[in-house]
This record gives C-alpha cells, sequence and structure tokens, in this order.
C-alpha cells in the first residue's frame, strides 16, 4: 500500500444539548457561544493545513455528537467553512446527522442551501417509554414537519437510525419501530442492536442480560420488515433503498482514504490511522493525533477484516490492488476456517460473508486479525 490523499471529509461536532444516557462518544454539554466560536476558528486552521492532501471529495459527513445543536449562524459558518477550503465533486455524498428535537426547519434549509444532501436522523425508537429508557431527550413532535421538507427537496436522501434489544423492549414494540419508520419512506435505515458501554449512564442501570435467542429474534424480523419497504441490508446494521447505500461509510469499511477534523476525529491515509485527542480543550491547545502504526501486511489483514462487514465483501482483484496482497497469501489459513465455520463464503474470487458471518461477524475480525 502507499500513501493516497483524501477521498472523503468527516468533521467530528462534539457539541450536545444533553448526553444520551447510552452515548459513549465524545461530547460536551452545556457549552457557550464563546467555545463553540473557538471551536470553529481551530476547525478552520485544520481545515486550511489539510486541503492540499485532499482530492475533490467523494464524500462529506458532518457527525458529533450533535451537529444540529449547533445554532442557526454557527451551523451556516462551518458548512461556509467547508464549501471555502474544499473542493466537493458534482455527484458529492453530503451528510448531516441530526437529531429531531434541535433540527429545525430553518436548520434544515441551511443546511440545504449549502449542499448537504443526505440527512440522517436520530430517532431511536418512536416509542416515547423506550426513548425515555435510552436516556432519549427531547420528542418527535416535529418530525413529519423535517420529513414533509427532505421529501419536497430533489435528490435529498433520508437516512432514519434505529436501536434494538433495548432492555425491556419486546419483539413487538420493534416490529412497530420498523414499521412506523418504513412507513415514512427512507432511502436508507440503520437498525443496531444496543450496546451498553462500561461509563455511560445505561451502564449503571442496567446489564445487558439480553439472550442470544432475543438478538436473533430481532435480527431476522428486521430483515423480513424491511424487505417489504424494499430496504435490503448491505452491512451489519445497515439497509438500502437500491442504489442508496451510504456511500461514505460503505468507502470507509473498504479501505478507502478519508480525512477526519475535529476533536476524536480519525484519519486514514492508506497506511496509517491517526486520531485527534478526544478533549475539545486539548484539540484547541494543538496536541497531537494519537497514531496507530501498524505494518503493511496488519494492516491490509485490517481492511479484509473490515470489508467482511458488507454483504459484498472483497473481490480478490479489488482487494490485492488496493492493498498489495492477495488475501489467500495473507490469511490462507484463517479463511479457510472461517469457510469451514460457514462465517464466509467464496464464489468467483469475490470472499463474502454468509449470512451467520453477518450475525457473528465479531468472530471474523477476531481470526483476521
Amino acid at each position: 500500500m502507499s500513501l493516497t490523499p483524501f477521498k472523503s471529509l468527516y468533521v467530528h461536532i462534539p457539541f450536545c444539548d444533553a448526553k444520551c444516557d447510552y452515548c459513549a462518544f465524545y461530547s460536551e454539554t452545556g457549552t457557550d457561544s464563546g467555545l463553540r466560536q473557538k471551536y470553529l476558528h481551530r476547525l478552520e486552521e485544520e481545515f486550511y493545513l489539510r486541503r492540499e492532501q485532499c482530492l475533490p471529495l467523494h464524500s462529506v459527513f458532518l457527525g458529533g455528537g450533535t451537529p444540529s445543536a449547533l445554532s442557526n449562524k454557527e451551523l451556516s459558518s462551518l458548512l461556509t467553512l467547508i464549501r471555502t477550503h474544499f473542493q466537493l465533486l458534482e455527484n458529492c455524498e453530503f451528510s448531516l446527522e441530526a437529531n429531531p428535537h434541535s433540527l429545525s426547519a430553518e436548520k434544515l434549509q441551511i443546511a440545504l442551501d449549502h449542499g448537504v444532501n443526505r440527512l440522517s436522523l436520530g430517532v431511536q425508537s418512536f416509542n416515547a417509554d423506550l426513548r425515555q429508557r435510552l436516556g432519549r431527550r427531547g420528542d418527535l413532535d416535529s418530525l413529519p414537519q423535517l420529513i414533509a421538507q427532505v421529501k419536497k427537496t430533489p435528490g435529498m436522501q433520508l437516512n432514519l437510525d434505529l436501536i434494538f434489544n433495548i432492555p425491556g423492549q419486546t419483539l413487538q414494540n420493534w416490529q412497530d419501530d420498523l414499521r412506523m419508520a418504513g412507513d415514512i419512506g427512507p432511502d436508507h435505515l440503520s437498525a443496531y442492536s444496543l450496546s451498553i458501554e462500561e461509563g455511560t449512564a445505561l451502564a449503571k442501570r442496567w446489564q445487558n442480560n439480553a439472550c442470544d435467542d432475543d438478538f436473533c429474534a430481532f435480527w431476522e424480523i428486521t430483515d423480513e420488515i424491511l424487505a417489504s419497504y424494499q430496504l435490503q441490508r448491505y452491512e451489519i446494521s445497515n439497509f438500502a433503498q437500491p442504489g442508496k447505500r451510504c456511500l461514505h461509510n460503505f468507502a470507509i469499511w473498504h479501505g478507502d482514504t478519508y480525512l477526519g477534523c475535529g476533536p476524536a476525529a480519525a484519519s486514514f491515509d492508506g497506511i496509517n490511522r491517526y486520531t485527534n485527542v478526544s478533549n475539545l480543550q486539548d484539540w484547541l491547545e494543538h496536541a497531537p493525533p494519537n497514531d496507530d502504526i501498524l505494518t503493511a501486511e496488519e494492516r491490509a489483514a485490517e481492511i479484509l477484516a473490515f470489508g467482511m462487514r458488507c454483504t459484498d465483501g472483497w473481490h480478490c482483484v479489488e482487494f490485492q490492488q488496493l492493498t498489495g496482497f492477495d488475501p489467500w497469501q495473507l490469511k490462507a489459513l484463517e479463511l479457510k476456517k472461517l469457510i469451514s465455520l460457514e462465517l464466509i463464503e467464496v464464489a468467483d474470487k469475490q470472499i463474502r460473508p454468509t449470512r451467520k458471518g453477518l450475525l457473528y461477524n465479531d468472530d471474523i475480525l477476531e481470526m483476521l486479525i
């Protein structure tokens, strides 16, 4: 592998109105406008220093935190900075994550005016009791208005995030959430199994005692219901209408380069990965990133494993062109073992996970890495 320019941009907006009880991502609450202005100024510095390393961008993804926690003026400033410092391809996928509670019609219009063409709404559940159990603040009262605004915008794509395996959630609860989401008509849907992370508020209240039988029941019904809305699973937790996959994440899972800006944001240059410090003040003071340095063989094995998150897996020729390694020379024994366990399958030089391999993907990851 050799170092290549960045093809995608991820910007981490580390602000939230309130921290959800299950969230382990880096964010800050209770910040004032002065601190957010310092963040935008430092972000502009980072953009200026790194823009020469970027190709015209295939994708831009604004995540967090909660990007919609920014004020109208702050969001406009951020989007203007991106347009000022980077060149975007004409068909660039430009994604914005948002909480329906904090995304006003005005903020959505600002995003649309600056070229955002993919909105990802963190619904998590339509069930008020389950939202409360997750510590998800706010309500979904503005959701119909936002959906209508998205639907009337040509070329705009919509993703909805949902969570299952919530403590106390029934299979019927989950089916109701899936059907309510499907009836909205999203282009893409992410269905995540709840992971109770150490140190979160949720971990202090619950222990994850959900059994595999419950998990599998949730998993199976997800495919069945979403297929009726033409949403097909293409990755462990992601479903899309034909031609509507998330290009940004799909490229990352398949070893493409990306620049990460903002605290806690990771970058990958084709050889090494490095992550900005997960502390806003340290990042503002130019603390150096944390490096993840691997040998070429180790990095290739990691890329091979990450590609197995997706139903397509890897074509051997494509993988070798990217990494310089033939997957069978790199991990022959492990691949044969995974085949014997029925976790992967091979056809016409395509190595891909089986349905069982998607369900037990951690086993693939562990064996290849």
